[in-house]
């Protein structure tokens, strides 16, 4: 029982919303150029139009299709629609978004779509750093449950399975690393309903899972769940002055579909709330 814990905690450490995948691709992407677009458009308002070299535009409207943010991660479906932006043309950084805030003269915000396929988000998984990120992480959590290095799983084949009903499976082989020949694998499957919560907070409910098409205990389970749900609150982002809001999270076999507004503090106001 002890393994399975270990197991299942890991897959589910390094493969949640929220987790290495995102954290990971949000560093290799902020401040990256694209790699392709299939279809773009892209409309600025203003009036007057010359206040747009002040740093001031009213609105900025995207609307793009086959977005490639970098080799081997698609975005099939990307809008964003910003309200007005302020920013200090002459000291902007893109660099990260740390760099971005202090160029704020007031707050940014906006919200976006998303559409991302079950078949992109298969790509992006197999990229040699998302793996090795997965690892990683994976080896870290055994070693903090075990207190030990020697015993290690070599995560093989992660796999995200979008179901109807906003429903989101994995599926996974797990291979122990060592002197036994042949080397024990296990196949793992898991399966949780997403709920959205005051769209702040993502909620897995009603898991289900098997181990070697062995069922996992309902408990064992929802233990875990409830564990990654404590994870997945948006509003653990309001520290570091991010305030996000997900107007919209639909899960079916084909596709995701995400509507996110977020908006970003000047750092002025950052400082002022971190010191009182």
């Amino acid at each position: 029982m002890e393994l399975l814990t270990i197991l299942l905690s890991g897959l589910l450490s390094v493969l949640s919303p929220g987790g290495a995948v995102v954290d990971l691709l949000i560093d290799n992407t902020v401040g990256s150029r694209l790699t392709a677009i299939e279809k773009s458009a892209i409309r600025i308002d203003n009036a007057p139009n010359y206040q747009i070299i002040k740093g001031k535009v009213e609105r900025i409207r995207i609307a793009s299709r086959g977005v490639e943010l970098q080799p081997g991660f698609r975005i099939d479906t990307l809008e964003l629609e910003t309200d007005p932006i302020d920013l200090d043309i002459q000291n902007l950084a893109r660099g990260n978004l740390s760099e971005l805030r202090k160029s704020l003269r007031q707050p940014l915000q906006g919200a976006v779509r998303l559409v991302i396929t079950e078949k992109d988000i298969d790509r992006a998984l197999k990229l040699p750093a998302i793996q090795e990120q997965l690892q990683e992480s994976l080896n870290d959590l055994i070693a903090s449950r075990t207190g030990s290095s020697v015993l290690s799983y070599t995560l093989l084949e992660p796999q995200i399975k979008l179901l109807d009903r906003n429903r989101l499976g994995i599926e996974a082989k797990l291979r122990r690393s060592g002197t036994q020949s042949p080397a024990q694998t296990l196949d793992l499957k898991l399966e949780w309903g997403i709920k959205l919560v005051a769209g702040k907070k993502i909620q897995l409910v009603e898991p289900k899972g098997t181990i070697d098409e062995r069922p996992i205990s309902t408990r064992l389970l929802t233990g875990f769940t409830q564990g990654v749900s404590n994870r997945l609150d948006l509003g653990n982002l309001e520290a570091t002055g991010i305030i996000a809001r997900l107007l919209q999270l639909e899960i079916n076999q084909q596709e995701i579909k995400l509507a996110v507004f977020a908006r970003m503090e000047t750092q002025k106001a950052v400082s002022s709330s971190q010191n009182r």
